[in-house]
């Protein structure tokens, strides 16, 4: 056995004698304008705060390594106009640590209408790790690097299906611009077909379309259309032990294929298979992902997955397999304050990495406040 595959598994038992809960949703990055009926016609004043540092310690040729570290700020007023209808808007504040100002200064707006097993969304989404994609397919990193998704988003969610189809209109141009119109429209849903209280066997679908065109634009290049695509069976053991949860097992053959009339990427159509494996302890999470890709290109996923550099444009490895463990600490450590931890070694089974051990790393830090204060409740008495 190699060097850096056995320093994995002897990590994996190490923490596996930890006594700690995780949470497959990993409630830290997630963040939902909720809607209770007895809150109607009342305005309040929100807050949310993330706090983090993400460093990766990567040195092959395809991803970019590099260190991210700073807050995020977004207060909000919100109004309840009825027992199914809210509107909200603030403010987006990011700032990166070593730099004077601040990285981001963007409005946000939510008009969000919720009825028994739906709701629609217009302005700023619930995006991000809301949407619950695969990493190839959408990096949760696109939390801290483009947080803001706004346009219209439509959720479903029953016992035996869900899904969220959004449109994430992410530049617009007018005629002269010197750059492209960009836009994602994305569908996730989950097909439940057995859920009792021990097991879970769940079809997930995922399918998101990254688009950069226009017509408009005095660039005069090719537009570019790409479409993801994953499923496979997601399988749940629900132990509700003391110390073990649950455990999940997904398996997913994950699709990429460039659609533009021009093709300009170096592959047409690429797929891979993901094997991922979670076990769901107190406190802690365990998450293994084994990644088998042939010609893979995803323009909103983890560029760790990817056959393309992001470190040294124009470099392609056709191959790529991975083996990669997520140690992860994720807990509330008081009302509305989440924290999360986390290690990521990787091996890379094909790139000769200059170091010699082929063992790369990350590790990254969270904290989240949330705060909601019901500041006067008032009828909405316009007319028309």
């Amino acid at each position: 056995m190699k060097t850096g595959t056995k320093k994995i598994l002897t990590f994996f038992l190490i923490i596996t004698t930890l006594q700690v809960k995780a949470q497959v949703d990993y409630p830290t990055f997630k963040s939902e304008t909720i809607i209770n009926a007895a809150d109607s016609q009342q305005l309040s004043f929100n807050l949310y705060n993330l706090n983090y540092i993400n460093n990766t310690e990567w040195f092959g040729n395809i991803p970019l390594s590099g260190t991210l570290f700073g807050y995020e700020l977004i207060p909000e007023i919100e109004y309840q106009i009825s027992p199914k209808l809210i509107i909200k808007g603030g403010i987006y504040l990011q700032k990166e640590f070593g730099r004077p100002h601040y990285t981001s200064v963007d409005p946000t707006f939510t008009v969000k209408y919720k009825a028994k097993h739906s709701s629609f969304i217009i302005g700023t989404l619930e995006g991000n790790i809301n949407h619950g994609y695969i990493e190839p397919i959408y990096d949760y990193k696109i939390l801290i690097n483009e947080r803001l998704e706004n346009g219209f988003q439509f959720k479903v969610d029953t016992k035996p299906y869900t899904h969220d189809f959004f449109i994430n209109w992410r530049r617009a141009i007018h005629p002269g611009d010197d750059f492209k119109e960009q836009f994602d429209i994305g569908y996730a849903a989950r097909l439940n077909i057995i859920n009792n209280k021990k097991f879970n066997l769940a079809l997930p679908l995922q399918m998101l379309y990254s688009h950069k065109g226009g017509q408009y634009d005095s660039l005069h290049t090719p537009l570019q259309s790409i479409v993801n695509s994953a499923f496979g069976p997601s399988i749940t053991f629900k132990i509700d032990h003391r110390l073990l949860k649950r455990i999940v097992f997904e398996n997913y053959y994950v699709n990429y294929k460039d659609i533009s009339g021009q093709k300009l990427q170096p592959f047409k159509e690429g797929n891979a298979f993901l094997s991922h494996l979670l076990f769901d302890f107190k406190n802690v999470g365990i998450d293994l992902r084994y990644w088998n890709g042939e010609g893979y290109i995803a323009p909103r996923g983890m560029a760790l997955f990817q056959s393309v550099s992001e470190k040294y444009p124009g470099l392609v490895e056709k191959h790529r397999e991975l083996l990669i463990a997520s140690f992860i600490y994720d807990k509330e450590i008081f009302k509305n304050v989440h924290f999360d931890f986390r290690i990521i070694p990787y091996k890379d089974f094909i790139e000769h990495i200059s170091s010699g051990t082929g063992l790369e790393y990350s590790y990254e830090m969270y904290l989240k406040y949330t705060l909601k204060l019901n500041l006067l409740k008032f009828k909405n008495s316009l007319q028309n």
